[in-house]
């Protein structure tokens, strides 16, 4: 009687299978640990939930042109975020936080536009307790204008180029893959964006809503406006 023994075992390497193909493993793509990530997503919420432009410019948009100009408002500031990761691998925000004259080109310009959408927003005030519209001011706010303040606020913002220079590269190990890396934190930047500030925007909205007072809206817009100009100023006069 023939006894039919099984094959030997084959020493198969690590990462790929009996057929030499490979296998996925998240280490071999993003070295990143769970730790290391979820520390990423809890310093990205505790950022989103401070009060500072984003969120003011989020509300401002909220207040002009309903829910949808603030998740187009806050797309536009995801987007503005995703160019300056790319400028920080790409070693552009290195650049500028090493140039005290770009720094100071774009901060005094980040500075301006906040205060220009604040000085919009007591205008609209001032119109709106009159019972009148002036001249060059928009009934509303549109999907597209809401996208555009979202996204050139953030351009315009030389402190989110320091954050990615500075401490986003503190989330990548000199083993990891950066780019991989780079695109998870990003990706996990977006999400916690995207869920916040929409969040806070319909919150606000609705409150806004079931408060019945004839007054209520201009003094929205006086606190969105003052809180924009507050913002730009000390963004012109902070330093590096």
């Amino acid at each position: 009687m023939h006894l039919s023994l099984p094959p030997p075992a084959l020493d198969v390497p690590s990462g790929e299978d009996a057929h030499g193909r490979g296998r996925w493993q998240w280490a071999d793509v993003v070295a990143l640990s769970w730790a290391e990530l979820g520390s990423f997503v809890a310093l990205c919420l505790i950022l989103a939930a401070t009060p500072g432009a984003n969120l003011t410019v989020v509300l401002h948009c909220a207040r002009q042109g309903g829910q949808r100009a603030a998740v187009a408002a806050t797309i536009g500031l995801t987007l503005g975020k995703i160019f300056w990761a790319a400028a920080s691998v790409l070693g552009l925000a290195a650049l500028l936080a090493s140039s005290r004259v770009a720094y100071d080109v774009l901060r005094l310009a980040g500075a301006a536009y906040l205060i220009w959408l604040g000085v919009q927003s007591l205008r609209s005030a001032r119109y709106r307790a009159a019972g009148r519209r002036p001249e060059g001011l928009a009934p509303g706010l549109s999907t597209f204008g809401g996208f555009r303040r979202g996204l050139v606020g953030d351009l315009l913002n030389p402190k989110v180029g320091i954050f990615y220079t500075t401490v986003f590269p503190q989330f990548i190990g000199p083993d990891d893959a950066v780019v991989p890396a780079a695109a998870v934190l990003l990706l996990a930047h977006a999400a916690v964006l995207l869920t916040w500030y929409p969040g806070m925007s319909l919150l606000f909205t609705r409150v806004g809503r079931r408060v019945r007072r004839p007054t209520l809206p201009a003094v929205l817009d006086r606190v969105m406006g003052c809180a924009l100009v507050v913002l730009g100023v000390r963004l012109a006069i902070a330093p590096l």
